[in-house]
């Protein structure tokens, strides 16, 4: 059985590795917070599209349309990435991807319905892969004593950076309020420059990434007549063909698949939400999501911290009976007050479940398959990731309400919970510390 010291780098972890791999989810939560859920959505629906409802079922179409492919691709390569000790190389590639086609959101102005979905949709590709890439970075800077500290650093990091380029898009360039319905063509001009703030933001704050964190896994010499697509190919039937050892893992991805559904789904649809039914204006957009950015950052880090101390398995829980909690309120909300309340609770259930998840994947990973088996997060991240959005888009569309449509995700939160009770913590952990041998 192969050593993992001959698959990956062991060479001491330094602080400043650490906050490279932290500052790329300052760069992401710029995408992910301004892009996907705060500011683009509401201008895709108000300014391009001109149709609520509609709008609802094309950004949840784009949605599915990007995590299907990422969810293929993804374990493929993974598989790649680990063997060829390349898993840096892929994730600049994901970085300019986002980069690139965030910045020709530029180009999409009222009416530009299909252009404006395909940007999206390569774009969120970029990000979604990136993901992947980026966690599998963390079996080999953490150990069973800081994962959640670290992992939770991270998430609190992304939370921090969400605000920030809020606060620039929204109260230092003053963008965020001309995302308004039949806009003069000044309005439109400045909300079109918000894709290109995102843009220029992520470049900067991915830089660290890239000059300190390390290549931890070793490129393995190809075997004759072999390219690294096939290598790739058997590696991951080989990974499949093994994968009763790591049947916790397996189990907490089933459950991830699930209740990952229910976070994904209210991300995507919480400020058209907030737009279309509680009447909430660009301003309060903004101050909503400066709040849900310092909450959730407060809550990754905390839960983090707690998740060490009681254990990965029960701070989830915790934080599914958070979210849980928010959706029923975000249902009964006719008042932004009282909306306000149930997005400190997704904040807090964002901020946990997200962190936790991954810290407690680190765990059950095998450090040289570190990137396949966090492609197989994006799997059970995207597998299902459609059905979230797309039940909510329909629901709302069906109904011409979207009260009943975000009750509905409360379902993947129950399930989940249920799901979760099934994992052996303890037995995901000794599995996690045999590798599956390349060969």
């Amino acid at each position: 059985m192969p050593e993992e010291k001959q698959t990956t780098d062991q060479s001491p972890i330094t602080k400043k590795e650490i906050l490279g791999w932290c500052m790329y989810d300052v760069a992401d939560s710029a995408f992910t917070t301004v892009i996907v859920t705060a500011l683009f959505a509401p201008y895709y629906s108000k300014i391009v599209v001109q149709d609520p409802n509609r709008a609802d079922f094309l950004w949840g179409l784009a949605a599915s349309i990007s995590e299907i492919i990422v969810a293929v691709l993804a374990p493929i390569l993974g598989a790649i990435a680990d063997f060829s000790g390349s898993r840096k190389k892929f994730l600049g590639v994901c970085a300019m991807t986002i980069i690139f086609f965030t910045a020709a959101l530029w180009f999409v102005g009222p009416g530009a319905v299909t252009l404006g979905l395909t940007l999206y949709i390569i774009a969120n590709i970029g990000f979604a892969g990136g993901g992947v890439f980026i966690d599998s970075f963390l079996p080999g800077i953490s150990n069973e004593k800081n994962v959640g500290k670290i992992s939770g650093m991270k998430w609190a990091f992304g939370y921090t950076s969400g605000l920030v380029c809020m606060v620039l898009i929204s109260l230092v360039f003053g963008l965020a309020d001309n995302i308004v319905v039949n806009p003069t063509s000044e309005q439109l001009s400045k909300a079109r420059l918000i894709p290109v703030v995102v843009a220029v933001y992520y470049a900067i704050a991915v830089i660290p990434t890239f000059l300190f964190l390390r290549e931890r896994s070793v490129p393995q010499p190809l075997p004759a007549g072999e390219s690294y697509l096939t290598v790739g190919f058997k590696q991951l039937l080989k990974t499949l063909k093994n994968i009763k050892r790591y049947r916790e893992l397996v189990k907490l991805l089933i459950a991830f698949l699930v209740y990952n559904d229910g976070v994904v789904t209210v991300i995507y649809f919480a400020a058209l939400y907030a737009t279309t039914t509680i009447g909430f204006t660009g301003e309060d957009i903004a101050i909503m999501f400066i709040l849900l950015n310092v909450v959730a950052a407060i809550g990754a880090f905390s839960f983090g911290w707690i998740a060490d101390r009681i254990g990965q398995k029960t701070t989830i829980y915790i934080s599914l009976v958070i979210w849980i909690i928010a959706v029923v309120i975000a249902y009964f909300s006719y008042t932004k007050a009282t909306f306000y309340v149930a997005a400190v609770f997704v904040a807090l259930g964002m901020g946990a479940t997200q962190s936790v998840t991954r810290s407690l994947l680190a765990l059950f990973t095998p450090k040289a398959n570190a990137a396949e088996f966090f492609g197989f997060l994006g799997i059970a991240g995207k597998a299902l990731a459609f059905l979230g959005p797309l039940v909510f888009g329909t629901i709302s569309n069906v109904t011409g309400s979207q009260r009943p449509a975000i009750l509905s995700i409360g379902a993947f939160f129950v399930v989940g919970i249920i799901l979760l009770s099934f994992v052996n913590e303890k037995a995901g952990k000794e599995a996690a510390r045999i590798p599956v041998a390349v060969e």
